[in-house]
């Protein structure tokens, strides 16, 4: 006998929905992946009205256990989860269009910097999206309105169990119903980005590992054949699943690089040879006549902003090999470190003058850049900071790349009000706080106050992407408090 509860659950009673009253969990919010709570009451017990577990999944009380030749289990069972992924999403977004909505500040926001998606392809499904419901499109659509919300500044685990907790458990059921597609490749990594930017841990480490490998389930990390034709929807198609792997490895790179802690999710899985064309042309199925580029390709040939941040993380590869052979125990490579050293100078330099305003199109490929930067810097062996940073004007020296971050903070603050929060990057932040904690320490050492005017600038850079991701925050909090130590508390600063 089953347990039913004698007034409806609080989420179904807010919500004026019809509740069984099951307990632990009622049916509706077991198949919508929510909490379900009642209020302390006395229990009555009854059989009939509860609902089992199959019941709760649309399975028919009939069903015999060795299905007949004509019932196809697998289509009946996508058919389930196309409806209930479809009433999350209606449940979570609302109606036809408040998705169009999401889906307008997604491709006007994330997109500009992680394009990853086909904006003309989401368009041309959308008006379908109720009334031919679609597991991967709706779960598709849930994780775009997860990475364009932006949590409260207080998170706490707790404030996590809606829309996130959703489309976790949505993830869950289509993975169990065996669908694998490239949507549903796309829907994780959002979700795995979401968890990056906003630092949920472990969670985040996890879902590198699984998203890398629900790629390779599907053959997106395989080798492009550049000899075969491929025409419209194929090409499209094509040219987007190299998209989404290499932003897998990029978000995979610097996640790992930030962490401190190899290897890479994909390090054995294989890397991109062929740069990802600009979005202008594989969006609109416009053929290009021109062979894709090779990841070799100088850095003085002009390639789109999502092109330039593959070539960034392949850097920022070389530069974590580096790092291992030194965790080995092999002795500091001087050469190979210089030579990191001159490649990342020559992007940090090329960059800014490539950056359109506003910002965002090539801020992840920024902050890749610089975080790269700030490590290598901080892996040569241990010397007065002070003589550091003196000791050379060389482009890729410490005093050079200080200068350079200074100028860029100092344009981003001039303009910040015309940044659009929602459309930075996760990346620049583990640089910027990095570069300013370094010009605390040398102000702290030499009372120069441009050290603490080029630290406070970028303090309040970094202040700003605060406000949209999570990790920021974190590392904000962690540089206020170098500041605390390293400048007296009645001390003004002519920035601030």
């Amino acid at each position: 006998m089953n347990s039913v509860a004698a007034k409806a659950c609080i989420s179904c009673r807010d919500r004026k929905r019809k509740c069984d009253r099951v307990t632990p969990s009622c049916s509706l919010c077991y198949r919508l992946g929510r909490r379900c709570r009642y209020e302390s009451r006395i229990l009555v017990r009854s059989e009939s009205s509860a609902l089992s577990a199959t019941n709760r999944l649309h399975v028919p009380k009939d069903l015999p256990i060795s299905s007949p030749p004509s019932f196809d289990s697998a289509v009946f069972l996508k058919s389930s989860v196309n409806i209930a992924i479809t009433e999350k999403l209606a449940l979570a977004i609302g109606d036809l269009s408040h998705v169009r909505s999401t889906a307008t500040k997604y491709f006007n926001s994330v997109q500009l910097w992680f394009p990853v998606l086909s904006e003309s392809n989401y368009y041309v499904r959308l008006p379908n999206a109720f009334t031919g419901p679609c597991a991967e499109f709706s779960l598709l659509s849930l994780s775009m309105a997860l990475i364009v919300s932006i949590p409260l500044e207080k998170e706490t685990r707790e404030s996590f169990s809606s829309l996130y907790m959703l489309v976790k458990s949505s993830i869950a059921i289509v993975e169990a119903a065996n669908i694998h597609s490239l949507e549903v490749v796309q829907s994780r990594l959002l979700v795995t980005l979401y968890e990056v930017g906003h630092a949920i841990e472990p969670a985040a480490f996890m879902s590198l590992g699984t998203t890398a490998r629900a790629a390779v389930a599907i053959g997106l990390n395989q080798k492009l054949d550049s000899s075969e034709s491929v025409i419209g929807q194929k090409y499209c198609t094509t040219e987007l699943g190299l998209r989404v792997w290499w932003a897998i490895v990029m978000v995979d790179r610097w996640y790992t690089l930030g962490r401190g802690d190899g290897p890479c999710a994909t390090q054995d899985l294989g890397a991109p040879e062929q740069l990802p064309r600009d979005g202008g042309i594989w969006d609109h199925k416009i053929i290009s006549s021109t062979e894709p580029l090779p990841l070799s390709t100088p850095s003085s040939i002009r390639v789109g902003p999502f092109a330039r941040q593959a070539q960034v993380s392949h850097v920022l590869n070389i530069l974590m090999m580096h790092l291992q052979d030194q965790k080995l125990g092999k002795s500091f490579d001087a050469e190979s470190a210089d030579q990191i050293a001159r490649t990342l100078t020559a992007f940090s330099m090329l960059l800014p003058e490539e950056t359109p305003q506003p910002w965002p199109r090539y801020c992840g490929a920024i902050g890749m850049c610089y975080s790269a930067m700030m490590t290598l810097y901080e892996s040569r062996p241990r010397t007065d900071l002070s003589v550091e940073f003196n000791r050379s004007d060389a482009p890729e020296s410490l005093k050079s790349v200080l200068a350079r971050m200074e100028i860029v903070s100092t344009k981003f603050n001039l303009k910040i009000q015309e940044v659009d929060r929602e459309a930075i990057s996760p990346f620049p932040p583990h640089g910027i706080t990095k570069a300013a904690a370094t010009r605390y320490r040398l102000w702290s050492e030499t009372s120069d106050v441009s050290h603490l005017e080029a630290a406070d600038s970028l303090l309040i850079m970094a202040r700003h992407f605060s406000r949209r991701w999570l990790s920021a925050a974190k590392l904000v909090t962690r540089l206020e408090k170098v500041r605390g130590t390293c400048v007296p508390p009645n001390y003004i600063s002519p920035t601030f």
